[in-house]
């Protein structure tokens, strides 16, 4: 099974790759098209039974088209995309994700995690140093798009291995911002970002303020 999802990941980011340099050849560099993997490092405060594992794998994938900086290699970009967040969760889960303040509850768990999707807007600066580097400087505003939760485990107590799957999650803001900067060589690219407001509301549930850390992918 693992060597069957090593094998689709890498045929995917051949054809992501691809493509990516396809829209960049007809397009004469105008429109990039780009994908993010990264985990999030959550910065806010302690919130009860709410104790995430190291790594909280998402990714993102984004279109921009880039506005040259008079004569010189550099451009401005602006463009859209969306962003997915994993957050996994040790001993507990989100039981009632409909009540207006979210709690989390104890329980023996083999997996437990609430996802939240955004619709983004990214703006960006890109510095060409030499041919094949390039530094970019961004930021960008997400819509609340989805959300959802799961868990697999005895939830319950007794003694059974449930899995429980809610649609949606209540009490996220319906717009977070971020500032990210990116390193690349040719098409790969070391990525960071960070959250500046909470994904919950204030007083509704946990403070989420990720720092997202990873590689992205796309054509130079």
């Amino acid at each position: 099974m693992k060597k069957h999802f090593f094998l689709l990941s890498v045929l995917l980011l051949i054809s992501f790759m691809a493509k990516a340099q396809l829209i960049k050849d007809r397009t004469n560099g105008k429109v990039t098209l780009g994908f993010d993997l990264y985990t999030d490092i959550n910065t806010g405060s302690k919130y009860e039974n709410f104790n995430l594992r190291a790594i909280n794998q998402g990714f993102g994938t984004y279109l921009t088209y880039n506005f040259p900086m008079g004569e010189s290699k550099h451009t401005v970009s602006l463009g859209a995309g969306v962003s997915f967040h994993n957050y996994y969760m040790k001993d507990s889960w989100l039981s009632e994700p409909y009540n207006t303040v979210i709690t989390f509850e104890e329980a023996s768990v083999k997996k437990s995690k609430i996802m939240i999707g955004y619709f983004d807007i990214p703006m960006e600066l890109n510095f060409r140093i030499v041919d094949k580097f390039k530094i970019s400087f961004g930021a960008k505003v997400g819509f609340l798009m989805t959300s959802r939760s799961k868990v697999i485990g005895d939830v319950f107590g007794d003694s059974h291995k449930w899995e429980v799957k809610y649609g949606s999650i209540n009490s996220l803001e319906n717009i977070v911002y971020s500032a990210f900067a990116r390193i690349g060589y040719r098409c790969v690219n070391l990525f960071v970002g960070y959250q500046f407001n909470s994904s919950f509301k204030q007083d509704r549930g946990p403070e989420i303020l990720p720092f997202s850390i990873g590689i992205g992918i796309r054509a130079y």
